[in-house]
């Protein structure tokens, strides 16, 4: 903080404040602030516990004589700067004279277009359009940097040249708003956003999104009903029919709390997959994962959304085939028919150059279920390892 002559500060009990008189000087490593108590009034003091190392002051204003030529000044910053950098992605296929030709026994149908076919060579371009996909996302929200402070990196390609990998959505979630629980709460949550909720003063947004699972869906929507037990509701919506054909059935997904905080879950397929997701809740045997809560701020600030995918201008999805007797339009039938190599086939590649941006990480977070049965294997791997 930067104060000029004339600013009024408080400590950390706000009823003890000075004013700055005069400009800071340098004494050694530190700079050296005159100030006067406020009031002015004899015998006002600041307890000597406020003046410690380590304590902290906050300007509440300013104050000046008049025809006074001073004034205070308005320092712009943030509270840190974090860089990310695009990764470039790659996917081939492969296609064979053969399976050019191939017909399939049942159509399949482009979800997108309409369109039917009924061969081999679309289902295999549909088939790795899916893949890209899936892979795309799960970059986009489990990658890991491996940029070096210094903007270089330390793994090497083939042909020795950098490898960039950027932070992916979990790695750019501030740490401070990274926590843990066993069993969820009402409470829990309300405590969680109430904490969110003080990233984001100053703005009429408080509206998040909880990417989950389906174990966090049936979880959020426990403690939920667990809440509203006590209550003497006249149910109009959980029953319906009547007769013999009665039905008990729904499901919360929007929890409305105090001070105008919203929180609706949306699910996350990836989060449930237990290929890649290995480690177990020891009761459910569900992925531990597939409980995990990340609460995201999709709000705009300065007509900017807080969270987008970047790309780099015309790379953000690149597709072209290197053909040998065959290319996606046709065999080639004649010798002026120039082909890339002496393959009876095609290849297909996909490229990409993308990257995930939060610009203010301090209004999401992460809760991670974690159990201890989970703690004591996690302790034992450690334990193996060191």
């Amino acid at each position: 903080m930067n104060n000029k002559p004339g600013a009024i500060l408080s400590f950390d009990d706000y009823h003890y404040q000075v004013r700055v008189s005069g400009a800071p000087y340098q004494d050694g490593n530190a700079w050296v602030y005159e100030c006067y108590v406020a009031d002015g009034f004899a015998g006002a003091y600041v307890p000597g516990e406020f003046l410690l190392p380590g304590r902290q002051v906050s300007r509440i204003g300013s104050a000046y004589e008049e025809y006074s030529d001073e004034a205070d000044i308005i320092n712009y910053q943030t509270p840190f700067k974090m860089r990310n950098n695009l990764m470039t992605m790659r996917l081939s296929y492969d296609i064979t004279g053969d399976a050019y030709s191939t017909v399939l026994a049942i159509a399949l149908k482009d979800p997108e277009t309409g369109k039917q076919s009924y061969l081999w060579s679309d289902y295999q371009y549909w088939k790795a359009l899916r893949e890209w996909k899936k892979r795309e996302e799960y970059q986009l929200l489990f990658a890991k940097s491996n940029r070096n402070a210094d903007g270089t990196y330390a793994n090497k390609g083939t042909n020795g040249r950098p490898v960039a990998i950027s932070a992916g959505l979990f790695e750019q979630i501030s740490p401070a708003n990274v926590r843990y629980y066993t069993t969820l709460t009402a409470e829990l949550l309300e405590d969680y956003l109430f904490d969110l909720c003080y990233n984001m003063l100053g703005t009429n947004e408080r509206k998040f999104i909880a990417l989950t699972g389906e174990m966090g869906i049936r979880e959020f929507d426990r403690i939920l009903k667990e809440k509203v037990a006590g209550f003497n509701l006249i149910d109009t919506k959980f029953i319906t029919g009547s007769g013999q054909e009665l039905t008990l059935g729904g499901q919360f997904t929007t929890y409305r709390m105090t001070n105008g905080i919203e929180l609706t879950l949306k699910r996350c397929p990836l989060f449930d997959n237990m290929e890649m997701f290995r480690q177990l809740h020891p009761l459910t045997g569900k992925p531990l994962m597939s409980y995990t809560f990340m609460f995201l701020d999709l709000g705009t600030r300065d007509g900017q959304a807080n969270i987008v995918k970047v790309c780099r201008k015309g790379r953000e999805f690149v597709q072209w085939c290197t053909g040998g007797s065959v290319i996606p339009s046709g065999y080639g039938n004649s010798i002026n028919a120039l082909r890339s190599n002496s393959r009876d086939g095609y290849q297909v590649h996909f490229l990409g150059e993308e990257g995930i941006m939060v610009r203010n990480p301090l209004a999401c977070g992460i809760l991670y279920c974690d159990s201890e049965d989970n703690e004591l294997k996690n302790d034992g791997a450690a334990a193996v390892g060191a």
